[in-house]
């Protein structure tokens, strides 16, 4: 039953902006660090060729764009008004290694050429069956012999309880007459029951959670996501099974969190390895069965030669590190335990070693933060590269092949992202920095500072121009000044 039909445009992409975001996941230098990682050739990132479907306004692919210019990158998406949105920043920012078009998945010509790197984040699970095919065999038809796919989906069988959400989603929003009206019913009847289901029984407390989470996603977000003609979580195992019939293979999933078993197998996971046989598709599904995994961003590879899932310490050593780590200053003086406290997924968490070169080497990785530091010296022995290794997959620090073009060294003419100046320019309250991540900048000040930072500027000129702009007295503007680019620098948007 089709209980959009009266409220849904062919392309309700064009009805309801979807709130893009920069992917840090899906950049070239993180994918293929991975694939470093299980001994797979790649394409350098700095000079490769990327495609992205279901691009939407480019969000993505533009601040990979940004810090690559002599890679290529097109993107493909259905919905008009994005990609001509997507345009508009390109040009602004001055981006013309990036080609935006308006086209089906099914459509997608030969000519279009093959590509290093292809991305499809947020499509697989919500497009019929057709176009799923379509995609991967896309993919299959246009991957380079070394290139990387990466495809992401929501799971099942955790995501069961989002389609029951969806279920009463289209009850509710039946009667609704146009896409405002189906968005406030959709708010409303969420706030509904997550007040009304008990927490003392385990079923009705596990859907007053996935309602939860849901309310903290914009309302746009639920409209395309749980309210979408088509939900589909897909199953890991028939994910790989699908590549698996155009000549791909499951590679890793680009959550770090979720190599862990690969490199370090755990007595915990030990049933499940056993039950698995050695098939590590099998092992992944099995996993998505005791964890629950709701969403999963695949990597997908040429299925030319099995994938080395070990830990070699000495693949470490083509990469670069980044990770924020504080020396703890309480520790007892007399002791020979280095501890720094981390700012990663556990932000609070600690690190400690009794290894003095560990310690060194984490000490420069913090106090290199945001910037990356090269490991091809670092690596001297596997104590240290596993340490490494074990960081990044706990997501305590980062690892990239190539580092990105930000600086913490400002000249006196200092010069942001030319994308993150095109962003504010056009209205954008979150810009993508130069480390690919989605920074806020809301208030009008700092807005009106980053459009200013065009490198035509000396810190004099800025102070001046930010004194009319706020009124405030021109010298404690001045005084700010150095302290500001600082502070924008240290979210990477001060360009190198």
């Amino acid at each position: 039953m089709d209980t959009f039909k009266t409220v849904v445009t062919a392309n309700p992409y064009d009805q309801v902006r979807y709130p893009s975001a920069p992917q840090p996941t899906s950049h070239p230098v993180r994918m293929s660090a991975l694939a470093c990682l299980y001994g797979r050739r790649f394409a350098s990132p700095s000079s490769c060729r990327v495609l992205e479907l279901g691009c939407g306004d480019g969000a993505n692919l533009l601040g990979m764009a940004a810090t690559a210019p002599r890679s290529q990158f097109v993107g493909i998406d259905l919905a008009e008004s994005a990609i001509v949105e997507g345009r508009a920043t390109a040009t602004a920012a001055g981006l013309t290694n990036v080609e935006l078009l308006v086209m089906d998945i099914r459509d997608v010509p030969r000519s279009l050429g093959e590509f290093d790197y292809i991305i499809a984040h947020g499509v697989y699970a919500w497009v019929p069956a057709p176009v799923r095919e379509a995609l991967m065999s896309l993919i299959g038809r246009t991957l380079t012999p070394n290139g990387l796919a990466f495809v992401s989906y929501n799971t099942m069988p955790a995501c069961r309880a989002r389609q029951i959400v969806r279920d009463i989603l289209q009850d509710h929003v039946r009667d609704a007459a146009n896409t405002a009206e189906t968005i406030a019913a959709a708010q409303e009847c969420l706030e509904f029951y997550a007040a009304l289901w008990s927490e003392e029984d385990p079923l009705p407390n596990a859907m007053r959670d996935c309602v939860r989470q849901a309310l903290r996603r914009p309302p746009e977000v639920i409209f395309h996501d749980e309210m979408a003609q088509t939900f589909e979580p897909q199953f890991v195992s028939h994910v790989a099974a699908h590549a698996g019939r155009h000549g791909l293979q499951y590679l890793c999933d680009s959550s770090p969190a979720l190599n862990s078993e690969a490199f370090f197998p755990s007595p915990e996971k030990k049933q499940l390895r056993e039950r698995a046989k050695g098939d590590w598709v099998r092992y992944e599904q099995l996993h998505d069965y005791v964890s629950l995994q709701r969403f999963r961003q695949t990597l997908l590879c040429r299925a030319d030669r099995a994938v080395e899932r070990c830990s070699d310490w000495s693949r470490l050593g083509q990469l670069y590190a980044q990770g924020l780590f504080l020396p703890e200053e309480d520790k007892e003086p007399s002791s020979d335990v280095l501890v720094f406290r981390t700012n990663g997924a556990k932000p609070g968490g600690h690190v400690s070693t009794t290894n003095e070169n560990l310690g060194a080497l984490i000490g420069r990785i913090g106090a290199a933060d945001p910037n990356t530091i090269p490991l091809a010296r670092e690596i001297t022995c596997p104590e240290i590269g596993e340490a490494i290794l074990r960081l990044f997959l706990v997501g305590a620090l980062s690892l990239q092949t190539e580092p990105l073009p930000f600086t913490l060294t400002l000249g006196e003419r200092p010069v942001a992202s030319a994308l993150a100046r095109a962003q504010i320019s056009r209205g954008e309250k979150k810009v993508t920095s130069l480390r690919h991540m989605a920074v806020e900048i809301a208030d009008p000040e700092s807005r009106h500072f980053i459009t200013l930072l065009d490198g035509k500027r000396t810190r004099r000129d800025l102070a001046a121009e930010m004194a009319r702009f706020t009124g405030a007295p021109p010298a404690a503007i001045a005084a700010q000044v150095d302290d500001s680019l600082m502070g924008l620098a240290r979210t990477a948007l001060m360009a190198g």
